[in-house]
Parts: structure tokens; sequence; C-alpha cells
């Protein structure tokens, strides 16, 4: 509020300087009454110049708009000024405690004010104040320019250039405000132009929620790490197993999800010993582990974590370490393999466990992934076993599998015949996915799924 009224104080100025243009200068009305004056006494003093009272049509029009811009800037910033003395009011009014009434009354009267803040939409009411008062320091400037251009060009100019440097990184804060979220230079124009690119322009754009996804990974992890309570852990990793894409997934979560698996289990004897009451703490870490994990060795195979996490799993787990009975049985022995390259020398028994559609679909999602970038483009390799018994064992499910599930299994058998199934940095449905590898002419019969004979690696 004092911010407006010092500028409304300055325009007053401007306005009292350019005022008397609008009317007829009284100066010019006596000079020329004194020149009739003396004309009448002697004529000869003009010669043929016959001297007339001047005939005033009005303040020239340069000066109009000048008056109309700055008027329009001075009535801006007063009723800016006016708003905030209201908004003062209004939270003078929130921020007041009541003293009448019980504990759980004045209570519901703060959470009835905040719910009115929420619904009647006041912070964005609040930010309209200095958005207005930005735009009658926009009009001064174009006022002052115009009418110091009839004055003075050079002088112009440089109010001129000033006031357009400011709109022009005025303008830059708003696209970088509107394009990235982190940025600090927010205004009520970034985030309507967010509004509107979201809404309108990118509603059917593939992959524009790419930068939600990354930070809420960024959020899991900083949870994950600060946090000691097991609760929180477990409904954080629930909600990291539900996220279908790890679009620029920090390689530090990786870690974070295996030590909260370590901090759950306990191995005696090479057998894998759970700590009573975090059962399902130690199955949902161990399926973020394995869905992290994967998307690593997808994207960046050498990544020095890999290397480092390696070296922490070698330490806590043996190289032959029994995870039977435990729900997390098919994951562990999956992120086991990948770590001690034990593929032959511990067989999967995935006969012996019947998971979740949803820890099915995404088991497989993770496996289709891991041959083919691991296997087929990076290191050049034959699909492991453990990867196509997955696939035997998913085709034998009574009742079969989902869609997403089934075109999980043909792409990765269609991997291991050596087939290009898609580019890798295609985005894809699973209908698609599904379509392309049954017109590749893969079809498996339930003898082939009982047997496995045409789908068993050479070596």
């Amino acid at each position: 509020m004092r911010q407006a009224g010092l500028f409304s104080a300055v325009t007053s100025a401007f306005i009292i300087e350019v005022h008397s243009h609008l009317q007829q200068d009284p100066n010019d009305v006596t000079a020329a009454l004194l020149r009739v004056l003396i004309y009448k006494i002697d004529n000869t003093t003009f010669g043929t110049d016959t001297p007339a009272l001047p005939q005033w049509t009005g303040p020239p029009r340069t000066i109009v708009q000048v008056q109309a811009i700055l008027f329009a800037s001075l009535a801006a910033s007063l009723f800016s000024a006016f708003l905030a003395m209201l908004g003062k009011q209004w939270l003078n009014r929130y921020a007041s405690t009541d003293l009448r009434g019980t504990a759980t009354e004045r209570s519901q009267n703060r959470q009835r004010k905040l719910d009115g803040i929420v619904a009647w939409y006041f912070d964005h009411v609040m930010e309209f104040l200095p958005l207005m008062l930005q735009a009658a320091l926009l009009l001064l400037g174009c006022a002052l320019s115009h009418y110091l251009w009839g004055i003075n060009i050079t002088v112009a100019s440089v109010i001129l250039g000033v006031t357009s440097s400011g709109l022009i990184l005025y303008i830059f804060l708003v696209a970088a405000g509107a394009a990235y979220e982190s940025c600090p230079y927010q205004t009520p124009g970034s985030l309507a132009l967010r509004y509107l690119s979201r809404r309108v322009l990118f509603s059917d754009t593939p992959g524009s929620d790419s930068q939600t996804t990354a930070f809420d990974l960024r959020c899991i992890s900083w949870m994950l790490q600060t946090s000691l309570d097991k609760t929180v852990h477990l409904s954080t990793l629930k909600h990291l197993t539900t996220m279908v894409a790890l679009a620029d997934v920090d390689p530090t979560l990786v870690v974070d999800c295996f030590n909260a698996f370590v901090g759950c289990v306990r191995v005696r004897s090479y057998e894998v010993v759970v700590v009573r009451g975090l059962e399902e703490l130690a199955a949902v870490s161990a399926l973020g582990l394995f869905n992290t994990i994967s998307h690593l060795l997808g994207t960046d195979p050498t990544s020095r974590i890999l290397e480092d996490l390696h070296q922490r799993y070698s330490k806590v787990f043996p190289p032959i370490v029994n995870f039977h009975g435990h729900q997390f049985y098919h994951v562990m022995s999956a992120v086991h393999c990948l770590f001690t390259r034990s593929r032959e020398r511990q067989p999967f028994e995935w006969s012996n466990y019947e998971p979740s559609a949803h820890e099915l679909a995404m088991v497989s999602r993770n496996l289709v992934s891991l041959a083919r970038f691991k296997y087929q483009r990076a290191q050049q390799m034959k699909v492991p076993r453990w990867a196509l018994r997955f696939v035997l064992h998913s085709f034998s499910l009574n009742p079969p599998p989902p869609t997403s599930v089934v075109a999980n299994c043909l792409s990765i058998v269609a991997i291991e015949l050596g087939c290009d199934v898609l580019n890798a940095g295609t985005a894809v449905s699973t209908d698609e996915r599904y379509v392309c590898t049954r017109q590749m002419g893969i079809s498996l019969t339930p003898n082939q799924c009982a047997s496995g004979a045409d789908l068993e690696p050479d070596n």
C-alpha cells in the first residue's frame, strides 16, 4: 500500500505538469491583445501584418493521449492502494483470535475461515494487486515516452529504452516461470500461462507430466532418506510401485529402496528372515528396488551408483542365499541374479508363487526394459533363462494374465528371437506392442508353454 501511494504521488506530479496544455495558455492571449492594442495606436509598427486574436481549437492530440494514459496509470495505482488496504483488513480479520467459545469451536471457526479463503480464491486476489501496480508503471513509462518524443527525441529515447528493457525482462521472467515450476521468479502471468498451456495447448501431448513425475520421484527419495517412521516408508514405497513411468529417476532412489529392504530383513545361515511386523514393508521395498534398478540398468548401466550398490549387496547377501517362503521371493531372486550373475546356479521356481495382477504387470514391464537395453543393446547377450521362465509361467496362469502382461511377455520372446520389437526410445501402448509381436508371427501354444523347448537359450 505504501508503494502504491508513492507511485500515485509521482504520477500526480506529471499530470499537473502536462495538465496546463489541456487549456489555452493565458500568456498567449495577453500577448495577442497587446499586439492588437499597439496596432491600434500605431498601425505602421507591424507594416502590412495585421494582428488578430488567436482562435483556440483545443489541446494537441498528443497531449490528450498522454493525459489519458497518465490518468489511467493514476487510477490503476489508486485502485491497487484501495485493494491493498482492503486486503490488509481481510488478513487482520483472518489472523484475529476468537476469545469466546470452546477450543473446538474456535478451531472450527479458523477452519471455516481457511476453507473460505480456498473457496473464494483469496490468494489470486492478493496476487492481482502487484499486477495492477506493474501495469500502472508500464503506463507511466509509455506516457512519458510519448510526451517527450515531441519535445526532445534524445531524452525520449532514454525513457523509451529503460521502459522497453523492463518490459522485455518481465516477459522473460513470466516465460521462465511458466516453463519451469522450480523457477523462483513466479508471477500471476506465469501461473496463468502454465494453466493455459496445460489445459488448452498441450493437453494431448505425450509426456507432458514428465516434470511432475521426476519431481514426485525426488520427493519419494527425500522422504525415504529423512523419515525414520516405517509407516511413512510403507506409504511412500506403495506410491512408488504405482508409478508406471520413471522419467529422469534419481539413481540415489535405488539406494533408498535397498536401504529400506535391508532394514526389514536379516540373513541367518543363508536364510533370509523378515523382522516381525515388517513383512509388507519388505515386500513393497523389494518391488520398488527391482523396479528402480531395472530402469537404471536400462538407461545407465555404467552408473557409479550401481557399482557401489553391488559392493554393499555382496556384503549383506552371500552368493547363495535363500529367499523361499517370502512374498518377495521372485523379485529378490531376480535382483540377486543381477548382482551375482548366477543365473544357472540358482534356478527360479515361478510355479510356487502366485503374484497379484499389479505385481505381475510391473515385473513383466521391467523385464522388457531390462532385456531390451541390457542384454539386446548393451551387451548383445541372450535373454536370461529366468526371464524366459517368467514368460512361460505367466502364460500358464489360469485365468490368463492381463493384456499388458501378455504384450510384455511377447516382447521378451521377440527380443530372445533376435527381433527388433520397437525402437527403445519410442513410447507406445501395450496394445501397439501386442499387435507388433503378433504380426511378426510370434504365437505360443499350450505345448510350448509347458515345455519351453523353443524358448530356452543355448548359452
